[in-house]
């Protein structure tokens, strides 16, 4: 039987170097993905991942087990995507020609992927962070609020603002 992200938390906290290349080799998907909607190329998101890692591995031990380690992790990780942003101020977040495929899906057309991927990239940060969470990761509202720093009531609004706004920008697909 596989280890939970807890106890494979608990190992790594106890010096188990084994234990953390586990847990992040479990959540490094993910959190790439996530990455990867929030910067503007590949490399930076392959940057910002790199950066969660050493933030976490740094962290280990000021962990309460308050919140799950996915959420953890992925705090940390909106916490380097925002160091990245001031780093790079005056930086747009690149153009569409540029940017990775996001919708890995081989279902989906892929004029759409393109339209929806230019769509959520004319989303503001904010807009763009909770869909992100919520549609592409399945968090909860709470664990949402959790990883921004922000009351679940502000996620509920942000999200529906932005799924709102990505519908507009979608309406010729009649969805």
């Amino acid at each position: 039987m596989e280890p939970s992200d807890l106890e494979l938390w608990q190992s790594a906290a106890k010096g188990d170097h084994r234990a953390f290349h586990a847990l992040m080799d479990r959540h490094s998907a993910k959190l790439f993905r996530v990455a990867l909607s929030l910067s503007s190329s590949r490399s930076d998101a392959e940057d910002v991942c790199q950066e969660t890692f050493v933030a976490a591995f740094k962290s280990l031990k000021s962990f309460d087990g308050r919140a799950s380690v996915k959420t953890w992790l992925t705090r940390i990780l909106f916490t380097q995507v925002a160091r990245w942003r001031r780093d790079r101020a005056g930086r747009t977040m690149g153009s569409i020609d540029s940017a990775e495929p996001m919708v890995a899906s081989s279902s989906i057309g892929v004029e759409i992927r393109i339209d929806l991927q230019a769509a959520l990239r004319q989303l503001s940060p904010e807009h763009r962070e909770v869909l992100m969470l919520r549609e592409f990761d399945g968090m909860t509202y709470e664990e949402m609020a959790e990883v921004l720093g922000l009351p679940q009531g502000t996620v509920e609004s942000r999200l529906n603002r932005a799924r709102s706004a990505l519908r507009e920008k979608l309406k010729s697909y009649s969805l």
